[in-house]
């Protein structure tokens, strides 16, 4: 059920249907090399969403655009999101969703740049006392991508993300435009990721073209498969969520007790 096409006098009858389940499909405006629209996280993920909640219903957020892409500020139509800001934006949007009803909220990106991000937003709410549970969908953007793409390197605006939107929306790839040559990482920074370093310019240092592998080998039919495997994953989640009561007690004794913290008898018992 998508938010905004309900009704006011809907919405609460489908916060009951949902079962207080709300999800965000999150992603970014950002450059996917020069032949994929900038909103390509934001239309795989917005797919991903919808098509799972039709198939297990839950109220869809509007898509999203509102995270990390501090990698991709070098290259043209980007929107650079302040970290701050992010972070305040999303804990404002999951208020609003428990204040109309929604306390069970999951978080699902179609953006690698949110993989620190979402996780350290979720760690981070028990600082202020959150009466709902916020749930990470930490999967895959393409799952088994190995068994279905011809090119062995991916991960931005390759031939899996190509193939991804041409399968929901063909007319917005501009295959004419797709670099001539493949793109593999120029490793520039393997030395340090040898030895479990990481830096602001890692992205940059590998692939400073957002471009990864050969887009010129993806088909709307490899697209299908990618996102048929990650809606089944997310219609599973969505199941155990909403029969998830064991959570929402915990969160509930954690707010209670880090109020005012004691020793637990656990440590003096015999």
């Amino acid at each position: 059920m998508r938010w905004e096409n309900l009704t006011s006098l809907d919405f609460a009858k489908a916060v009951k249907t949902c079962q207080g389940v709300g999800i965000i499909p999150i992603g970014v405006l950002e450059a996917h090399a020069s032949h994929l629209p900038l909103g390509t996280d934001l239309f795989t993920v917005y797919h991903t969403v919808c098509e799972a909640a039709v198939q297990e219903p839950v109220i869809v957020f509007p898509q999203y655009p509102y995270s990390i892409n501090h990698e991709t500020a070098h290259l043209p139509g980007g929107v650079v999101i302040k970290r701050e800001l992010a972070f305040a934006l999303l804990e404002n949007i999951c208020d609003e969703m428990y204040r109309n009803g929604i306390d069970k909220i999951i978080l699902i990106s179609g953006h690698g740049g949110n993989r620190y991000f979402l996780p350290l937003f979720v760690q981070t709410l028990p600082e202020k006392s959150k009466p709902y549970v916020v749930y990470f969908a930490d999967l895959p953007v393409v799952p088994y991508a190995e068994d279905i793409l011809d090119h062995p390197e991916f991960g931005h605006a390759c031939e899996a993300e190509t193939s991804l939107i041409r399968f929901i929306n063909d007319e917005l790839v501009q295959m004419d435009q797709v670099p001539a040559q493949p793109f593999t990482s120029l490793r520039r920074n393997q030395p340090l990721a040898d030895a479990n370093g990481y830096t602001q310019a890692d992205w940059y240092a590998m692939y400073p073209h957002m471009y990864v592998g050969d887009a010129h080998t993806s088909t709307a039919a490899k697209g299908e498969k990618l996102l048929a495997m990650r809606i089944n994953a997310l219609v599973e989640l969505i199941r155990l969520i909403k029969a998830d009561e064991v959570t929402p007690v915990l969160v509930a004794e954690f707010n209670q007790r880090q109020a005012k913290p004691s020793p637990p008898a656990f440590w003096t018992q015999s």
